[in-house]
């Protein structure tokens, strides 16, 4: 999945489940039983972020360190560190894993991280049970990238994005908080598969139906066999982007519930059979669209996991 700088961060936060584990002497914890302590509290909790290309980043601080971490949908992990950016604890390896691209990285389990700040948000004095990698790929990103912010860390939630606000708010309550004041332009289910964090609903282009994922740790990406793309270009449905090599411009996207949305400069995939992540998802389509920045900067978004329902918002 590590093809462009386009889906960079999002391999990187998919990689747990992408990688085969190595014998290990303990049993490796749970996503959910990492760092335990590092979780949302309070009925509604805001989080500025700051826009560093299409990747969303938490300015924060980990043991007087300052740097960025990537606030990733597509994360599981509440808190998930680059050791190459940070001095931490020693710790023990889980497991060794490699990108499709060819790198290989080690994850390592760390018994404590001290004083994790979120800018605007919470303070941690001490965070166990931490998992880290080398990261240092993301640092082509920001040169200050500490980690990612995964969907432990405000798992019972609804997640609300406002990217031209900058901020994320979380809400404990249901439709009634996280609405108040908001014009509704589409309510659409979703569903969640292998992961809980990945919302996956049904979208058209053209004439074709995509299984169509959500995450905030990218800008957007169609993954579809030659045929495909070559059908999709010939009944006008996507054109190649401009100054964009290999991404499409694609005229309307349609959800079964919600307006016709056009997307500008998503990456394209040349595959046959799924996408590389797709079996960690639960996902089996040949014709796949993944979607971030491109489709989350035109609307507020909010992500109500617990009733399966994705709002379209006026921005």
């Amino acid at each position: 999945m590590l093809r462009t700088a386009i889906n960079l961060a999002t391999a990187f936060a998919l990689a747990g489940t992408l990688v085969a584990p190595s014998a290990v002497a303990q049993e490796a914890p749970r996503d959910a039983e990492i760092a335990p302590e590092f979780r949302l509290k309070g009925e509604a909790v805001s989080i500025p972020f700051v826009m560093v290309r299409e990747f969303p980043f938490v300015e924060a601080e980990v043991n007087g360190v300052k740097g960025k971490l990537l606030l990733d949908t597509g994360a599981l992990e509440a808190l998930s560190l680059n050791h190459n950016h940070l001095k931490l604890p020693e710790g023990r390896v889980l497991r060794r894993g490699n990108f499709a691209s060819g790198q290989s990285f080690e994850i390592i389990l760390r018994p404590s991280v001290d004083n994790v700040r979120l800018a605007g948000g919470p303070a941690y004095g001490r965070v166990t049970t931490v998992r880290s990698q080398d990261a240092a790929q993301l640092e082509r990103i920001t040169p200050d990238f500490l980690g990612w912010l995964g969907h432990w860390y405000w798992e019972g939630y609804a997640a609300k994005f406002d990217y031209k606000a900058l901020r994320a708010t979380f809400y404990k309550g249901g439709p009634k908080a996280f609405l108040k004041g908001e014009t509704v332009v589409a309510a659409i289910p979703f569903e969640t598969r292998n992961r809980p964090n990945v919302p996956v609903l049904t979208a058209r282009i053209g004439d074709m139906d995509f299984e169509t994922l959500l995450d905030t740790g990218q800008y957007g990406n169609i993954y579809a066999d030659a045929a495909t793309l070559e059908h999709l270009s010939a009944i006008g449905a996507i054109k190649p982007a401009t100054g964009a090599e290999g991404a499409f411009d694609i005229k309307a996207v349609r959800f079964s519930k919600g307006p016709a949305i056009p997307m500008a400069k998503l990456g394209s995939h040349s595959i046959e059979g799924a996408a590389p992540f797709a079996k960690a998802i639960g996902v089996d389509s040949s014709r796949i669209l993944s979607l971030g920045y491109a489709f989350l900067r035109q609307y507020k978004t909010v992500w109500d996991y617990s009733n399966k329902t994705l709002y379209l918002l006026k921005p």
